[in-house]
């Protein structure tokens, strides 16, 4: 039958509600039905005391308005009779002793709070023996003859002493016989002889504590000496009386040696199965319950007084595999299995169970100790697990999970792709040792995960080849059915070759966007060069003298080189209009070789190679001598000890799968120029950006950071790419890749240019919003037989052509231009004359996309700044095809 639950009317002097809640929630537990109340401060406490009777006050150590010693104090003014326990987080043990001497019946830790219910029926049950005994003093001090019988005839060992000497006056003959002194010795003994030497001094400070405050109590225990010297634990009734007629006290022991003993290994033996996670429960060997554990409660529903004495295989329905553990049991001693159980809830178990068979001292069986461990949630999930690792075997990612101590337990075939190992080489391993050169990149990602639940971000891992992958990882805390944590998944996704992708793409978008501002720039300064190279053209025509025309060679050797420089900013910002010709690379190879021969420090060395049935590459030949001579001057640079330079070709068929790794690659024949170094190499940081614009290693006045920038943009413009490998120490090698036409072609060759030609007084119309422009070209063509017009702007440009439309014979455009650029002036006049023959110009340069945007009857397109030889030419061919 089920016991009642027990009344208990419970003070509570505690700041925290939570705790006082986890306290109660302890009593309910423990079969009692708390009436209780909670309060906080002295005000409060004393309120509490005074409006009702209370069985125990439970009060917390530490407290931001109060303290445990003055609750004590506060209590004990209401009496011994009053349980006092002191409840606390985690303090040490001298604290616990002291406020046991200043009146705490017992001290148990908040974490602990199993040990509140026995200590509460002990406590009840001496708070009883308390009162019965103050009782039995109360009626001893009314009569004093009635004292003397309850004294001479108490089962427990009785003194009368004088409270100043501490002399003994009486002694009962249970004294005399427990603790084997005669009458005639203890009358020349006193109190203090009864303690061994080394506990004196605390029981006198004790008794003095006593006599000094009523309110303090001496422990629950004391040790008392025999006459033998054997020492036992007794328990200390103390109460003054009148002891023929004059103040004494009675003293009163009770011999809990035994009790202590069994109490505290009782106690000791519940703390710890009671703290186990495993259900644990005692049968006898008709399988009917003695113990039942808290973990046994909370995992099958069944309070310890509701099984106690029941069937473990009725109440748990384990069925026929329990009787076969037991025949196993009763022949080897232990058993050791899973079991099939049900809750009373009627849910469905599989525990694994250790039994181990307890004998009595003479060997014959006595009972039973059972140990289940709950493996249900562990038995679905690893058959989750079963199905799952099918499923993450397929996936495109590296999965794998490793255990909190870093212990790989999982390893897909993914991973197996990734890194190199197989499962049966990575499980078991640790993950930090296997994947990680340092330990900082892991434990960083680890505390992340321990602390978050979850991380993700990119790691450099090792492979088994030795080689380097960019992950992107995923790292997901798993926990199990109590909610810790268990381990760790991580998926990784390979993503060296995207990166590497976009950082090509990135630099590709930087280079656009700086190469847009570098071409305005670019057409302001050649409208400036243009008026300055046409108009030394023009003056040297006219100039005899020596020193002059040294004077005018210098200023356009200059003009020249500052076309060129824009010319440079050009080739990287867009590229500009090219003469394409088919080229022989065995050509350009052999004469950079010569040249870097003839110009280079004698501690270079020049090697170069070209393979009889190298493929021709279209293209400009003044641009490719750039580019190798840009590279070339680059590799002397590198080498300034000395070393070897290297200049070869080869060709090269570009598939599907290589254009893909290279944005800039289209699948076809390529021709490959290579330009080597034995030099200084570059790190990586270098090599990210040495086709950035202005961007350069070099010294002050060494290097402007145009030439490599200027070196891809020519490449580009040619259809092809660059790649470029390099590490220090270990030199630098370039790769230019061009397209090839595979087919035999004549490779053409420059021949001496004919003389300028002339005009036959055919007038032209200049539209350019550059005054100087206007001037520079109308005297160049004046000079060579034209006659001119000009105009500031397309609107006025526009308005003269319709007025001498009859007259002009062709005209001259800007393409950038104010109030009417020259795209809309170039429709204008088609829509006028759809006849008109336009020569556009521009220095943006390009390659005549703008005057093709405006209209298809512009066929003739001038980069700026153009030559007089350029600008007499051109106008010839349109003027005058057939010569």
């Amino acid at each position: 039958m089920k016991p009642q639950p027990q009344p208990l009317r419970a003070l509570l002097v505690e700041d925290s509600e939570d705790d006082a809640l986890l306290l109660v929630e302890a009593l309910k537990r423990g079969g009692y039905t708390p009436d209780w109340q909670r309060v906080e401060t002295e005000a409060a406490l004393r309120a509490a005391l005074a409006a009702r009777e209370w069985d125990v006050v439970f009060c917390d150590y530490a407290m931001p308005q109060f303290d445990a010693p003055t609750a004590l104090r506060i209590v004990r003014e209401k009496g011994d009779m009053l349980t006092a326990i002191v409840v606390s987080g985690q303090v040490g043990e001298e604290v616990a002793v002291e406020t046991m001497r200043m009146g705490a019946n017992d001290f148990i830790l908040k974490h602990n709070l199993a040990r509140v219910v026995p200590a509460i029926g002990r406590e009840l049950t001496v708070a009883a023996l308390r009162r019965e005994r103050q009782a039995a003093a109360l009626a001893l001090r009314q009569s004093e003859e009635h004292h003397r019988v309850l004294f001479d005839k108490s089962p427990w060992p009785m003194w009368v002493y004088e409270p100043e000497t501490f002399g003994c006056l009486a002694v009962n003959e249970r004294a005399v016989e427990e603790y084997g002194y005669t009458r005639e010795e203890y009358a020349h003994m006193t109190m203090k002889d009864l303690r061994p030497p080394e506990d004196v001094p605390a029981w006198l400070a004790s008794f003095d504590g006593i006599e000094a405050d009523a309110t303090v109590r001496p422990p629950r225990a004391w040790r008392h000496r025999k006459k033998d010297g054997s020492v036992i634990l007794v328990e200390i009734a103390n109460q003054p009386i009148i002891y023929h007629g004059r103040v004494a006290r009675v003293v009163q022991a009770f011999d809990i040696t035994e009790r202590c003993l069994v109490e505290q290994q009782l106690l000791e033996q519940a703390a710890l199965l009671d703290e186990a996670r495993d259900a644990i429960c005692v049968n006898d060997l008709d399988q009917r319950i003695l113990f039942w554990n808290k973990s046994a409660e909370r995992l099958y529903g069944w309070s310890a007084n509701q099984a106690l004495g029941r069937n473990a295989n009725e109440l748990l329905c384990q069925g026929s595999v329990a009787l076969t553990a037991l025949k196993t049991l009763i022949q080897r001693g232990e058993w050791r299995g899973e079991l099939p159980q049900t809750t009373r809830q009627g849910r469905q178990l599989v525990v694994e169970s250790r039994w181990t068979l307890i004998r009595e001292e003479s060997g014959a069986p006595k009972s039973i100790l059972v140990i289940n461990t709950d493996i249900t949630e562990a038995k679905h999930a690893a058959e989750r697990i079963r199905e799952q690792a099918a499923l993450l075997d397929r996936a495109q990612d590296a999965i794998l999970v490793q255990d909190l101590e870093g212990h790989i337990t999982y390893w897909n075939k993914s991973a197996e792709r990734v890194f190199g190992w197989t499962a049966e080489e990575a499980l078991g391993g640790k993950a930090q040792e296997l994947f990680y050169e340092t330990p900082e990149p892991y434990h960083t990602s680890l505390r992340a995960t321990l602390n978050r639940g979850e991380w993700a971000g990119e790691l450099t891992k090792r492979t088994k080849a030795g080689g380097e992958v960019l992950i992107e990882g995923r790292w997901t805390l798993m926990r199990d059915a109590a909610g810790q944590p268990r381990a760790i998944l991580s998926i990784n996704t390979d993503i060296t070759e995207k990166k590497k992708i976009e950082a090509q793409f990135f630099r590709a978008q930087r280079m656009e966007s700086i190469g847009t501002l570098a071409a305005g720039i670019a057409h302001d300064l050649n409208n400036v060069l243009g008026p300055i190279i046409m108009a030394v053209e023009l003056l040297k025509m006219q100039v005899t003298d020596p020193r002059d025309r040294g004077l005018l060679d210098l200023m356009e050797t200059s003009g020249q080189r500052g076309a060129d420089m824009v010319k440079q900013v050009l080739h990287f910002a867009r590229g500009i209009e090219a003469r394409r010709a088919l080229l022989s690379p065995a050509l350009l190879v052999r004469d950079f070789q010569q040249l870097a021969r003839d110009t280079f420090p004698k501690s270079v060395s020049v090697e170069g190679s070209v393979p009889a049935e190298i493929w021709n590459t279209p293209g400009d030949p003044t641009q490719l001598h750039q580019v190798l001579l840009n590279l070339c001057v680059n590799a002397r640079d590198a080498m300034s000890r000395g070393g070897c330079l290297r200049i070869s070709a080869h060709n090269q068929m570009i598939d599907e799968h290589y254009a893909a790794m290279h944005p800039e690659a289209h699948p076809g024949p390529y021709v490959v120029l290579v330009v080597a170094d034995s030099g200084e190499g570059m790190p990586p940081a270098v090599l990210e950006r040495i086709f950035e614009p202005f961007f350069t290693t070099k010294k002050i006045g060494h290097g402007t950071g145009l030439g490599l920038s200027t070196t891809h943009a020519i490449v580009k413009s040619h259809g092809g790419f660059m790649t470029v490998e390099s590490a220090p120490g270990k030199g630098t090698t370039f790769q230019v890749n061009l397209p090839a036409e595979t087919g035999l072609a004549e490779v053409q060759s420059e021949t001496e240019a004919p003389e300028l030609p002339r005009g036959d007084g055919e007038l032209i119309l200049i539209i350019d919003d550059e005054a100087s422009i206007r001037s520079i070209t109308g005297q160049t063509l004046e000079a060579f037989g034209y006659r001119v017009m000009s105009a500031g702007d397309g609107a006025d440009g526009v308005a003269k052509y319709a007025q001498h439309a009859g007259e002009i014979d062709a005209v001259l455009t800007d393409m950038m231009m104010p109030v009417m650029d020259g795209a809309a002036t170039v429709r204008v006049l088609l829509r006028l004359n759809p006849e008109v023959k336009i020569i556009a110009a521009s220095g943006s340069g390009g390659s005549g996309a703008e005057a093709e945007a405006a209209g298809a009857g512009v066929k003739n397109f001038l980069p700026k700044p153009y030559t007089a030889e350029t600008l007499l030419r051109t106008l010839g061919r349109l003027l005058h095809p057939e010569r």
